[in-house]
C-alpha cells in the first residue's frame, strides 16, 4: 500500500462525523494509506489498514460507497473495525512472543476500538474478547 502524508479526499465528512481532524490518525481510502501527521505505521497497524483496503476495492465507486456505509451505519463500522483490529492483533503477537507485550497491546487497541473517534460502540472489556475470541 501506498503511504501519503495527507488527509483523504472525504476528509470533511469523516471529520464532521468524528471531530478527528489534527489528531493523529490515518486513513485508508482505496490502496492509499493518508497519515497526515506522519504517524509511525507498524506492521500490525498496516495489518489493519489492509483489511480496509481489501474490503473497498480500489474501484472509487466502491470505495466512496464503502466509506459513505461507514461514516453512517454503526454496525457496519463496527464490523469493519472488528475485521481490521483482529487482522493487526494477529500480526502483532506473530512478532511479538512476549504475552506480557500482547496482552499490552490488546489493551491498547481494544481502547481505541472502544473510544469516541469509532462512535462509543462497545467497551474496552467487550472489544478485548471479540478481538481475541476468548
Amino acid at each position: 500500500m501506498k503511504i501519503i502524508n495527507s488527509y483523504p479526499p472525504n476528509i470533511d465528512a469523516i471529520d464532521a462525523r468524528f471531530n478527528i481532524k489534527g489528531k493523529p490518525i490515518i486513513f485508508t481510502y482505496g490502496d492509499i494509506i493518508y497519515n497526515p501527521l506522519g504517524v509511525v505505521i507498524s506492521q500490525a497497524l498496516q495489518s489493519h489498514e489492509k483489511v480496509h483496503s481489501v474490503r473497498q476495492t480500489t474501484d472509487l465507486k466502491s470505495i466512496i460507497k464503502w466509506w459513505e456505509q461507514y461514516l453512517v451505519d454503526d454496525e457496519f463500522r463496527l464490523n469493519e473495525e472488528l475485521l481490521a483490529h483482529k487482522a493487526e492483533y494477529k500480526q502483532f503477537c506473530s512478532e511479538n512472543k512476549d504475552r506480557n507485550k500482547q496482552s499490552l497491546y490488546l489493551n491498547t487497541i481494544a481502547t481505541r476500538l472502544a473510544s469516541p473517534m469509532y462512535g462509543n460502540m462497545l467497551t474496552s472489556t467487550k472489544a478485548r474478547k471479540i478481538i481475541t475470541g476468548k
